[in-house]
């Protein structure tokens, strides 16, 4: 333990060094497994768990507690870098990874990449010490974070270290492995009861005594978006708006589970059409969540090319949140703001999927950390630059008998949010400009495409930014509910 100096000279504490100017307070290094050291500080059961899924661990924790801003009072000496402080500590060791998860005050995190030295060199040259820079901001708690997401301690910077071991390390490459070996093993393509009492939790694989009940009449299916699965991304559908829909559909009601990073829509939607029984054709209604509705335009504008053509029927696509004309944050220079985004909406607004958005966030966060950025085609396919989009999906001669719907928001977090802060922390002028967006998605994206022949969908439901609607929390706010029973009918 030992007290900062605000003057912005160099604290040394174990082998962690701390430069912060304008900032007084104590700080401890704690280790895992040492007197003191607790592993992860603070942090959920749903993170240990996606760290041990994703074979991350961490290497130390560095707390700033009782701590104050001194530099408006003339206390400090600091100059032009005293917005940040600087975390020195160990490299993580030949043939491994290091990133640093940073839980300011209030409970909200942002992952740091070290400083200095390019990401691809880090695999090769291990480097002995690693930099890291964090806000030196001192923000207010309101006692917000959620508890079941990420960390749940309030006050304190904490700066979690956490490694991991690279592959082909005498290479001194990564490929493409994180992402897609994660996904390759547990996010296979699947097909998934959703039923009122499991709509929440994982279901069951579809299997051969379904699908009789299934091409009886028209179905309904779920597909969820990036970093997902059904269950996290439906789970807070309202059970008696569930059960009703269940009802309508006389339980022909599936989930469509599937890997979203690291293989684009049109593979996920071929995918869907080799989960299909030979002779069997489908009628379906679609609710989709953010990218999953790009699945949705495959299946529906795209049919032929992915094996779905006189297989599948699609009278109407719910699309929720849905990128149509893309997504700015999933351009290079931005990954990791939406790193950041998703793994702040599963702290603030934790559900019963949390851990399974945090395996794929982690598995991403590797990759970037080590500068490594092939084999995320499931991220590239909402870039509003890239082909998937401006060639394939968004031309002026697509058609679809489908009726498409679409719901979106412009967010504006409640005031005294951490969200709030996350929301203005000069990402949005940065990435989004004035566009309105959920935090994810630009609002108008969802509905109006000029480029593309199926659009602009008519009559959409839109929040505005005071109904504080966010890219996970669409589903219990009553314009939604009203909508989804007018449009879905059976």
């Amino acid at each position: 333990m030992a007290r900062l100096n605000p003057d912005g000279l160099p604290v040394v504490v174990d082998t962690v060094e701390v430069v912060s100017p304008g900032l007084v307070g104590t700080v401890e290094v704690h280790r895992p497994g040492s007197s003191g050291g607790r592993g992860p500080a603070g942090a959920t059961e749903p993170f240990r768990q996606a760290l041990a899924d994703t074979e991350m661990s961490s290497q130390l924790t560095v707390e700033i507690s009782d701590h104050q801003d001194v530099s408006a009072a003339g206390g400090s000496r600091a100059g032009a870098d005293s917005a940040q402080l600087a975390v020195t500590v160990p490299g993580p060791g030949a043939g491994f990874g290091q990133v640093v998860l940073y839980t300011a005050e209030d409970g909200s995190v942002s992952w740091h990449f070290a400083e200095g030295v390019p990401p691809a060199d880090l695999a090769v040259r291990g480097p002995a010490r690693l930099t890291y820079r964090v806000p030196r901001m001192v923000v207010p708690t309101d006692g917000e974070s959620g508890g079941r997401g990420v960390v749940s301690v309030l006050g304190k910077k904490v700066l979690e270290v956490l490694f991991f071991r690279l592959v082909e390390e005498a290479a001194g490459r990564t490929a493409n492995w994180f992402a897609a070996r994660y996904e390759q093993t547990h996010r296979p393509h699947r097909l998934r009861t959703f039923e009122p009492d499991t709509y929440a939790e994982a279901g069951r694989a579809i299997g051969a005594a379904d699908w009789g009940r299934l091409t009886s009449g028209r179905a309904l299916l779920f597909v969820h978006g990036t970093a997902s699965s059904c269950r996290s991304a439906f789970g807070r559908i309202p059970p008696e708006l569930m059960a009703e829909l269940y009802r309508r559909y006389d339980g022909r009601v599936v989930g469509f589970d599937h890997p979203t990073i690291s293989v684009p829509p049109d593979v996920n939607a071929r995918s869907f059409a080799e989960q299909l029984p030979e002779g069997v054709r489908l009628d379906l209604d679609v609710v989709a969540h953010s990218r999953g509705g790009l699945v949705g335009r495959v299946m529906t504008e795209r049919a032929g090319d992915v094996g779905l053509r006189d297989r599948v029927t699609v009278g109407s696509l719910v699309m929720v949140a849905t990128p149509n004309a893309g997504t700015p944050l999933v351009d290079t220079e931005n990954l990791k703001y939406l790193l950041d985004r998703l793994t702040n909406l599963v702290q603030f607004v934790p559900d019963n999927g949390v851990t399974d958005v945090l395996d794929i966030v982690l598995s991403v966060v590797k990759q970037v950390a080590v500068g490594i950025l092939d084999g995320l085609d499931g991220l590239v396919a909402m870039n509003p630059r890239q082909a998937f989009l401006t060639e394939y999906l968004n031309v002026a001669d697509a058609v679809t008998t489908t009726a498409y719907r679409a719901v979106a928001a412009d967010y504006n977090p409640p005031s005294g949010s951490a969200l709030l802060r996350i929301a203005r922390d000069g990402v949005t002028d940065l990435v989004f400009g004035q566009t309105g967006n959920d935090l994810v998605v630009p609002t108008a994206g969802v509905y109006d495409v000029p480029s593309a022949g199926t659009f602009p969908v008519g009559s959409p439901v839109l929040f505005t930014a005071a109904d504080g609607v966010d890219h996970s929390t669409y589903w219990a706010q009553e314009p939604f509910v009203t909508a989804a029973r007018d449009w879905l009918t059976a």
